[in-house]
């Protein structure tokens, strides 16, 4: 009876010890897949300060330039003037009703986050929120990614591998990169969003409240870029099927 005894608890001890070795592995194995995701999160936004490392902080090409000057205008004048303005300077010579004729998501995600950084301590000019604003939602996009591969697969490696990939997708990388203040450098972060928070809100019957994030992503969508109707499109597509 005590030989039987000090067998099974041989057995017991075994079976804690394994169970404690498989618990450190997956542990182990955790923090590497989660120190890879930080490093490519990083690289998808320093791969983007390309140009800045080269020509410093400046706004490129001119519908950026455009936008910039739309953004000032939101910070100097307030948004009721924003709405109301009529821009002489462009669309010459009849001039451009800037209220009517623009997605003014970019402007207004741009004036939030330099208050936001008056806010808390960490001023930054009008020009550097811009600059940098496409380089910072590059790695959020490549987040929603990959949180759309680990919702059709529940693999954590294929998600990293998606992740990674978006990071330097150079469909991407030329609408996100620093400097480069278009609306395509927020709209496809919301897009990547909006689709992330409808997959998780179908996972299961008690996962429809993400549908509500889902609809702000949207709205978002709408307000940023003028291909939202692709984004309605493959929302509606996803359900017939």
């Amino acid at each position: 009876m005590t030989t039987l005894t000090v067998e099974e608890g041989a057995h017991a001890m075994a079976g804690k010890s394994e169970a404690g070795g498989s618990s450190v592995l997956d542990l182990a194995v955790g923090l590497g897949k989660f120190t890879i995701l930080l490093t490519v999160l990083w690289t998808a936004y320093t791969i983007r300060l390309h140009a800045v490392n080269v020509y410093g902080r400046v706004i490129h090409e001119f519908d950026p330039w455009f936008n910039f000057r739309a953004t000032k205008y939101l910070v100097d004048n307030g948004a009721h003037a924003f709405w109301n303005w009529y821009d002489l300077e462009s669309w010459y010579p009849l001039g451009r009703p800037v209220g009517t004729t623009i997605y003014a998501g970019l402007q207004f995600t741009s004036a939030y986050i330099y208050y936001a950084l008056e806010a808390v301590g960490m001023p930054m000019s009008l020009n550097d929120v811009c600059v940098f604003v496409p380089a910072w939602f590059g790695p959020i996009s490549t987040l929603f990614v990959a949180g759309m591969a680990y919702e059709t697969s529940f693999s954590t490696t294929s998600a990293l591998a998606a992740a990674f990939f978006m990071s330097i997708t150079p469909a991407h990388l030329m609408r996100s990169v620093a400097g480069g203040f278009d609306n395509e450098g927020i709209a496809v972060a919301a897009i990547c969003g909006t689709f992330y928070f409808w997959m998780r809100s179908v996972r299961t019957p008690s996962s429809w409240p993400f549908g509500l994030v889902a609809g702000i992503m949207y709205i978002y969508m709408v307000a940023a870029w003028g291909g939202y109707v692709f984004v309605l499109n493959m929302v509606a597509f996803s359900c017939g099927v």
